[in-house]
């Protein structure tokens, strides 16, 4: 398991509340977000999963799923405490397969999270087949890019920039 994911995800549960909520800043602002964080996968699940996709998945995606089969990170939250949108989710296995019967989806990669309304974060597949560590590609709005970064790296920065864009 990669230890930097467990490590970047312990390090954040442990600046929760015990509503999972945290309070973050943005441009002099202060907002109220949550965190939820899903059970664990079991390998049967990722075997499936590869198996269906003709692809090893990354050791340090499969570390996070070993942690959570999906998660909402920095979900902001109104006046009430009521969650409203915003933040990051990464995707279930059973939400990805839904995205992937979608013809726009599949034919970029393996989508695996979205953020910022319409932003997607895709698995490239050739770079993960030729062993390339920076397979995540970005979808913002029409145009996909390279980030040049793995999921651990990812969401260490994501957490770190407390949900603001760094990218």
């Amino acid at each position: 398991m990669s230890h930097s994911v467990q490590n970047t995800l312990t390090g954040l549960k442990k600046l929760l509340d015990d509503k999972g909520q945290l309070k973050v800043s943005y441009e002099g602002q202060v907002y109220t977000v949550v965190c939820t964080f899903n059970s664990p996968t079991n390998l049967n699940e990722v075997d499936i999963f590869e198996k269906e996709n003709n692809i090893k998945l990354p050791e340090d995606y499969k570390a996070f799923l070993s942690l959570h089969n999906g998660a909402r990170i920095f979900q902001l939250t109104d006046e009430k405490g009521e969650k409203i949108g915003g933040g990051l989710t990464i995707y279930t296995f059973d939400e990805i397969r839904k995205l992937q019967e979608i013809e726009m989806f599949n034919e970029l990669g393996i989508p695996i999270a979205n953020l910022l309304e319409d932003c997607y974060l895709y698995l490239d597949i050739d770079k993960i087949k030729a062993g390339d560590p920076n397979y995540l590609n970005i979808l913002e709005f029409i145009d996909l890019s390279p980030l040049n970064l793995s999921f651990e790296a990812f969401l260490e920065r994501y957490i770190k920039s407390r949900g603001n864009q760094f990218w």
